[in-house]
């Protein structure tokens, strides 16, 4: 029998990622699935040009209400128009500027470590932690010197951000009653699907690799998570403009579907061809930084464990599905890369939204909250 059925979204700014899904264990059945994106506002007019003027000289703060006062306006137009219970809504968010501690204490109660982690939580920052909002979690349960001890994952999301998400929920109608981070998310689904590939031994499946890393290609930011031995190591992410990736789609469909013409056929290997290698080229420019940010990421692990490297990157996200990003990823880290997710694992799309299968690996971080537990 499957869990009751749960409705999910994953905020990223001003895009929701929103579904109806229903778990058994490992197995996750996608029911519903829409995306909102609000229309971007173009200044082609005078008009406009001229109320931004005046906006500006009244202050970057009323801007941005106004702003996010139509924004909230259209999005709760849309989940009515889909008919999404939003009292039901269980959110994963992702914003920059989040920050992750791991740290290890002796075992103690739930309400000594609640208090401990609430009262005295700024000792484990070297920033003003009045200016966040602080979570954590209990990872694992582990001996250390002879004694039993916890490793916590402390998170820290900026107060402003988390304030600003509460209004546009309020706004809307609701107030969500799970609210998760999406990294995390992220660190618990490979976790347990890569746990799950040990367990099945018997079917000589491929080895899963103890140390992973997580990344999740979105159109304005980059999210990165370690997990050492399948538990949360390390969260970083980095602002970068990736929609020009999306033109790099565009090309690659068009003259895929050129090259079907009979005229075309006869020139078919060399047009293949160079489309790959114009292709290889472009995305491997986009992602130049990414790459060196993972390339820093994967030298801050080895630092820490004695010239490790990381047995594995899995890529999920908006880009996930470019062609040959396992190879250019492979080529310029020298790290095994797979696109999706350990063991072949993929959840199933109800018969009315199949035609969202393929694109299924880029929702990893709502995969994530459908397996969280409470």
């Amino acid at each position: 029998m499957f869990k009751k059925k749960q409705w999910l979204a994953v905020v990223r700014g001003n895009h929701w990622v929103v579904a109806q899904v229903a778990r058994r264990k490992f197995n996750l059945n996608i029911l519903r699935l829409s995306e909102f994106r609000p229309e971007p506002v173009f200044a082609d007019s005078l008009e406009y040009l001229e109320e931004k003027a005046h906006e500006q000289t009244e202050g970057h703060q009323e801007e941005e209400s106004s702003t996010g006062g139509r924004n909230a306006s259209s999005l709760k137009e849309w989940l009515q128009k889909n008919h999404v219970p939003v009292k039901k809504l269980r959110l994963a968010v992702s914003c920059p500027g989040v920050i992750t501690r791991m740290i290890t204490l002796p075992l103690m109660s739930v309400q000594d470590l609640d208090e401990l982690l609430t009262l005295q939580v700024d000792q484990y920052f070297t920033l003003n932690i009045s200016d966040y909002v602080v979570d954590y979690r209990v990872l694992e349960r582990l001996i250390e010197d002879g004694e039993m001890r916890q490793r916590v994952l402390l998170a820290a999301l900026p107060k402003y951000q988390w304030e600003k998400l509460w209004s546009e929920w309020e706004e809307i109608g609701f107030k969500p009653d799970v609210v998760d981070l999406a990294a995390d998310g992220l660190a618990r689904l490979y976790s347990q699907l890569s746990s799950r590939g040990k367990n099945q031994a018997s079917k000589a499946e491929v080895e899963v690799p103890l140390d992973l890393a997580i990344v999740e290609l979105s159109a304005d930011r980059v999210e990165f998570v370690l997990l050492e031995h399948g538990v949360f190591f390390l969260y970083s992410d980095l602002e970068v403009a990736l929609d020009g990736l999306d033109q790099v789609a565009r090309t690659v469909t068009s003259q895929e579907s050129r090259a079907e013409l009979p005229e075309e056929q006869q020139d078919l290997e060399l047009q293949t061809a160079k489309l790959h290698d114009w292709t290889k080229t472009e995305i491997e420019a986009s992602l130049g930084n990414v790459l060196q940010s993972v390339s820093e990421f994967f030298s801050f692990f080895a630092a820490r464990h004695f010239g490790k490297a990381i047995d594995r990157i899995y890529l999920t996200g908006d880009y996930a599905n470019l062609p040959f990003l396992p190879e250019i990823f492979e080529k310029n880290l020298e790290v095994q890369t797979q696109v999706g997710f350990p063991n072949a694992w993929r959840p199933r799309y109800s018969r009315r939204i199949r035609r969202l299968q393929n694109d299924g690996i880029k929702y990893g971080s709502l995969y994530g909250l459908a397996f969280r537990e409470g």
